[in-house]
């Protein structure tokens, strides 16, 4: 099956290449080089170890989005500051939408040869419109950016491959908040295939808070792929409100000293839905620090899987990192796998981790529902209370208070029969 929708895919990228002449000859031969090697590479299966848990190839839709998209007139209801926004239209930068705020301009255009993933490599290969911006020394913003991918009706049945490329500079702070959902939330059904990768130079911040709300008949496979220099600090929250099958890839490197990764998430799973998180913080360089949370909740026939590595080279001494996976099953039939990993080739490092599955409290139920509480309201403001401390980690209020509106929404969407042992 996987080779018959390669050969598909392949087939289908002669009509990406109609549309790629604005990014230059160079950048076409660099996309048709990464597209060779995605046809070496293969979709993944379940024979990988990185993919035990979701079997991806059965929910790809087997086509591209190939065209520029008409512009939505209309600003996304999830910009959360109209100062500083980015709009994407079905995988492909809507320059006209748009708003850069002051200290953020669109850098120069690099092609990639370093990929995560054979899915980095296919989004590379037929992205049309890939954006390239720099966060300028010195730069701080005192609101959030909101990064906006929407898909209308243009894009189903399609596979739609947004790509960023953030180059923050020294002494640079900034948030930014990345969204992924379409018109019709209800009906839609396609594949997104993103990546959004971050260079981090000396003493810079960047929060990257991403929300899933798209489609729920959709398919996501993401990556969030980061590199940390010296004293240097990057925060990445994921947070997954559930889709018919998701992959969430976040890869951070910290090679410089002084260098820290805060990489958290949060998935609320109903019904069938399927979430794959993986997560790897490489400690290249001595006196880093990390740390990982993940919370599960899950709800009806739901499945989750987290797998979790810490790797620490064998000169980076002095190493500070933990890594922690709480998961809360709302009924029987959800199931949930669970893999932390610390990989250490130091001998002077302080590492911890660990993972937790667990229910609702009776005592806590039954103490709410005492106080003239109805069963189903009781148990949502349990799950709401296991989700907070994670959400909290989020650095920005306003983009704080977005996600804790958007989880509250998905709450209310969870039938109590699903939330039964």
């Amino acid at each position: 099956m996987e080779q018959v929708l390669l050969n598909e895919l392949i087939k289908n990228t002669a009509e990406v290449y109609k549309n790629t002449s604005e990014l230059g000859a160079s950048y076409n031969e660099a996309m048709k080089n990464a597209l060779e090697k995605f046809k070496a590479q293969g979709i993944p299966t379940k024979k990988n170890e990185d993919w035990i848990y979701t079997n991806i190839s059965k929910n790809l839709a087997p086509r591209f989005f190939a065209r520029h998209s008409e512009i939505v007139q209309d600003i996304p209801a999830q910009v959360i500051d109209r100062r500083g926004m980015i709009i994407f239209n079905n995988g492909v930068f809507n320059r006209h939408q748009s708003v850069l705020p002051e200290g953020i301009v669109i850098d120069q255009q690099v092609a990639s040869t370093d990929f995560f993933d054979s899915f980095d490599t296919l989004n590379f290969s037929v992205s049309l419109s890939p954006l390239f911006i720099k966060i300028i020394k010195n730069t701080i913003l005192d609101f959030p950016v909101t990064i906006v991918h929407l898909v209308d009706d243009a894009g189903v049945n399609k596979i739609i491959s947004p790509r960023i490329t953030v180059n923050a500079e020294e002494f640079t702070k900034v948030s930014i908040v990345e969204i992924f959902t379409s018109t019709k939330n209800s009906i839609f059904q396609y594949t997104t295939n993103s990546s959004v990768n971050f260079n981090l130079k000396d003493r810079a911040f960047v929060e990257h808070v991403k929300i899933q709300i798209e489609a729920a008949a959709s398919t996501h496979i993401g990556l969030t792929k980061a590199v940390v220099a010296g004293h240097a600090q990057f925060k990445s929250m994921t947070i997954d409100l559930g889709v018919f099958t998701s992959r969430h890839n976040i890869d951070v490197s910290v090679n410089g000293e002084g260098g820290e990764a805060h990489v958290n998430g949060l998935y609320a799973l109903k019904k069938s839905e399927h979430a794959d998180i993986f997560s790897v913080i490489h400690h290249n360089a001595a006196h880093t620090n990390s740390d990982q949370l993940f919370k599960g909740i899950l709800a009806g026939e739901s499945r989750g899987a987290f797998t979790g590595k810490i790797q620490i080279a064998k000169d980076a001494q002095q190493v500070n990192s933990n890594q922690l996976n709480k998961n809360l099953m709302l009924s029987k039939k959800a199931h949930i796998d669970t893999r932390p990993q610390l990989l250490v080739a130091a001998d002077d490092v302080k590492c911890a981790h660990g993972a937790t599955i667990g229910q609702l409290s009776p005592d806590e139920e039954f103490y709410l529902e005492s106080r003239g509480i109805q069963k189903d309201k009781a148990k949502r403001m349990l799950c709401h209370g296991f989700a907070m401390d994670v959400l909290f980690k989020i650095e920005n209020p306003k983009i704080q208070k977005l996600a804790i509106k958007l989880l509250d929404e998905s709450f209310e969407k969870t039938a109590l029969s699903e939330m039964t042992l």
